[in-house]
Order: C-alpha cells, then sequence, then structure tokens
C-alpha cells in the first residue's frame, strides 16, 4: 500500500513538475531600450537581464544592422561582457559614423560567445534562452 501511495505522489509530482526538479525557465533578455544620435554616431543602449541562473563571465552576441531599404549594412560582434545572475546591466554601443535614421532593424543573429565558472560554452543555451524586447523606434529582434 506504501508503494502504491509513494508512486501515486511521484506520478503528481512529475505531471505538475515534468523536469522533476525545481529548474525554472531560464532566459536571457535583451532589451533595445534607447537609440540616439550623437557627435560619434548612432548610440544603442541595450537592457540585459540574466536569468540563466549562473553568472555569465562572457556574452557576445553577433548582430547585424540593415538600412532603410532593409539591405544589410553592417554586422558587428558586440560584447556584453560579464552578465552577474538575476541581474539587469545597461551596455551601450556607438556605430561610429552611422546615422540612427539610416537604420531600420537590429537582428541578434547568433550568440558566439556565452559561459560560466561552471560551463564554459553555454552559446547553444544562451542562444535557446534568448528573448529580444523594444523601447526603440528601431525594428529589433531574433
Amino acid at each position: 500500500m506504501r508503494s502504491i501511495l509513494y508512486f501515486s505522489l511521484l506520478a503528481i509530482v512529475l505531471l505538475v513538475n515534468p523536469a522533476g526538479t525545481g529548474a525554472q525557465q531560464r532566459q536571457l533578455t535583451i532589451e533595445l531600450n534607447k537609440v540616439q544620435q550623437s557627435e560619434d554616431g548612432c548610440r544603442l543602449s541595450f537592457v540585459a537581464v540574466n536569468g540563466m541562473g549562473a553568472n555569465l563571465e562572457t556574452t557576445a552576441m553577433e548582430v547585424v544592422f540593415f538600412d532603410a531599404n532593409d539591405v544589410v549594412s553592417e554586422m558587428l560582434l558586440l560584447d556584453f561582457g560579464r552578465l552577474p545572475s538575476d541581474k539587469t546591466k545597461v551596455v551601450e554601443f556607438v556605430l561610429q559614423q552611422q546615422q540612427c535614421e539610416q537604420i531600420s532593424r537590429v537582428l541578434v543573429n547568433d550568440v558566439v560567445e556565452c559561459s560560466s565558472a561552471e560551463e564554459q560554452n553555454m552559446t547553444r543555451d544562451c542562444f535557446s534562452a534568448l528573448k529580444t524586447s523594444n523601447r526603440a523606434e528601431i525594428e529589433f529582434g531574433v
């Protein structure tokens, strides 16, 4: 009787939480928060939130910029650096000699570097967990 009760409780737990653990949905969120013209070029402000469950020691993404005609104008590697777990970090990049009004869209093409002290290569996990949002007038996404 005890074993039937045990297996019944186990089945209920697995139905409620299929992973069988307390694991939460891991997420790496990047928001294009602000786009502003400066003397140096177009300044893009991103807000990054690391919800991966570990301190990310390195985080870098290949980002593609499209012009007003939706043609690829530039492809850059943006280094977000260290992203502490469950912390929000603002990172700014300046596109030298670029007019913001000439950019129609920004695309995260790939996560090329993502690692923690525990896991040297989390790049695939980081890309799968990547969520984008946008507060700027330029289209932004994956």
